[in-house]
C-alpha cells in the first residue's frame, strides 16, 4: 500500500513540474512589448509583408526593425530586397502602437525567405522579437 501511495505521489509531483515549467514560461511579458504578429501573404507578383507591434503604455520608438527578403537560387538564399526602421512606414516615435504592410515585388513559383523583426523602445530599454517565414510568389 505504501508504494501505491508513493507512486502516485511521485507520479503526480512528475506531473506539476512538467506542466508547471512551460505554463511559466509562456506567461512572461516583455518589458516594452505587450504582443506583435508578423504574416506574408503571396499575391500576384507581390509579397504583402504585414507587422503589428503594440507596446506596454507610450514607447519612445515602436514599429518595424528590418526586414529581409531572400530568393532562393538553387541550394542558397540570395538577399533581393531590405528595409529598416528609418525607411517610410516602418516606425513611429511617441506611440504605443504601429501596423503596416510592405509591399515586396515577387514571382510566381519561386520560394522566398522573409525575416521580420519587430521592436519597441523606451527609457528601459529596447526590446524586439524576429520571425522567418517562408512562402511561394504566386
Amino acid at each position: 500500500m505504501k508504494r501505491k501511495r508513493f507512486i502516485s505521489l511521485f507520479m503526480a509531483a512528475v506531473c506539476m513540474f512538467l506542466f508547471a515549467v512551460p505554463a511559466f514560461a509562456t506567461t512572461r511579458a516583455s518589458i516594452q512589448i505587450n504582443q506583435y504578429d508578423m504574416k506574408v501573404t503571396p499575391v500576384a507578383g507581390t509579397l504583402n509583408i504585414y507587422f503589428s507591434v503594440v507596446g506596454n503604455n507610450g514607447m519612445d520608438k515602436i514599429g518595424c526593425e528590418s526586414i529581409y527578403v531572400y530568393e532562393k537560387s538553387g541550394s542558397r538564399w540570395v538577399l533581393t530586397d531590405s528595409w529598416d526602421e528609418d525607411d517610410d512606414g516602418m516606425s513611429r516615435t511617441d506611440s504605443a502602437f504601429k501596423t503596416n504592410t510592405i509591399y515586396c515585388d515577387s514571382e510566381a513559383g519561386v520560394e522566398y525567405k522573409v525575416v521580420v523583426t519587430i521592436f519597441a523602445e523606451n527609457s528601459a530599454g529596447r526590446d524586439s522579437r524576429t520571425r522567418t517565414i517562408y512562402v511561394t510568389g504566386r
